[in-house]
């Protein structure tokens, strides 16, 4: 059965001014343009730590989206010795376990002996991550792209995500890494899932973060041949056709995959009712 064109698509993996030097936008103006696109849900995947989540929540329930608290966490081959190879990976949680699971490995990813120019957790570790997080395989930083396919971890870690991420962008490698997951997808059966890596609300905004980038120093190799600006589904499938690295069928089940994710989240609410602590013994 043919795949029909999608007409919608759930905006998972994202960056906003709360991925320090990587982004200049507030995450309620990704918030306002899915809401105007005719969107029902926003995720959050803030590089190495879910900066911001419940104020982000908050917004979302106040404007009527479902939000769906993630990270774009880093993994390390091993903790020691220390070695900088920090891979990529986005976690998404699926409920209220699966938010304090994702909270708990961030907290592990940030202590001494996992800290190493920044927090990351072990192959290991994402190995032992439950059902209760979603895993995609992220961006041209993930180990999937990294890692030789010989490498004894590389079919462990293909084999504990839940997508394979592809991405619309229209560079060599992005071309290159997208036609491998597809051949990974269809041998191994692991479905793929449209990821934008959005940085920037506008095409002003990306403009913004690369003068930012400049001022800090940081680079990111030729990253200017990416369009990391928020696209409506139009504009995503549009990008994808213009790669010409997938076919038809392909890109329009990734961005259909992308409204599976966020159906299999459960929506949840904070707990904001007034609590004391506990002292001296006391239970009241």
């Amino acid at each position: 059965m043919a795949v029909k064109r999608p007409t919608s698509y759930f905006l998972y993996h994202l960056h906003s001014d709360y991925s320090l030097l990587d982004s200049c936008t507030d995450f309620h103006e990704y918030v306002d343009l899915v809401k105007k696109a005719g969107g029902t849900a926003i995720a959050s995947t803030e590089h190495g730590l879910p900066r911001g989540w419940i104020s982000k929540k908050l917004y979302c329930d106040k404007v009527g989206l479902k939000f769906v608290h993630g990270v774009e966490i880093y993994l390390t081959e091993h903790l020691e010795p220390k070695v900088r190879d920090n891979y990529h990976t986005v976690l998404l949680a699926k409920n209220e376990a699966g938010i304090r699971e994702l909270n708990k490995l961030v907290s592990i990813s940030s202590d001494k002996s996992h800290f190493y120019y920044t927090n990351r957790i072990s192959f290991e570790e994402f190995l032992r991550i439950s059902d209760n997080i979603i895993k995609t395989s992220a961006c041209l930083a993930s180990p999937l792209n990294k890692l030789s396919e010989d490498n004894p971890w590389y079919e462990r870690l293909l084999h504990h995500y839940d997508y394979l991420e592809v991405q619309p962008h229209n560079h060599p490698e992005q071309i290159e890494f997208n036609k491998k997951l597809a051949r990974l997808s269809k041998e191994h059966g692991i479905p793929l899932v449209a990821g934008t890596d959005t940085h920037s609300s506008s095409r002003y905004k990306a403009e913004c973060r690369g003068i930012l980038l400049k001022a800090k120093r940081k680079t990111y190799g030729d990253e200017d041949a990416f369009d990391l600006s928020y696209k409506t589904v139009d504009e995503l499938l549009s990008m994808f056709s213009a790669q010409g690295a997938l076919s038809e069928e392909e890109y329009f089940s990734a961005v259909q995959n992308t409204n599976e994710i966020v159906a299999a989240c459960e929506d949840f609410t904070l707990d904001n009712s007034i609590k004391y602590p506990i002292l001296y013994g006391s239970q009241e």
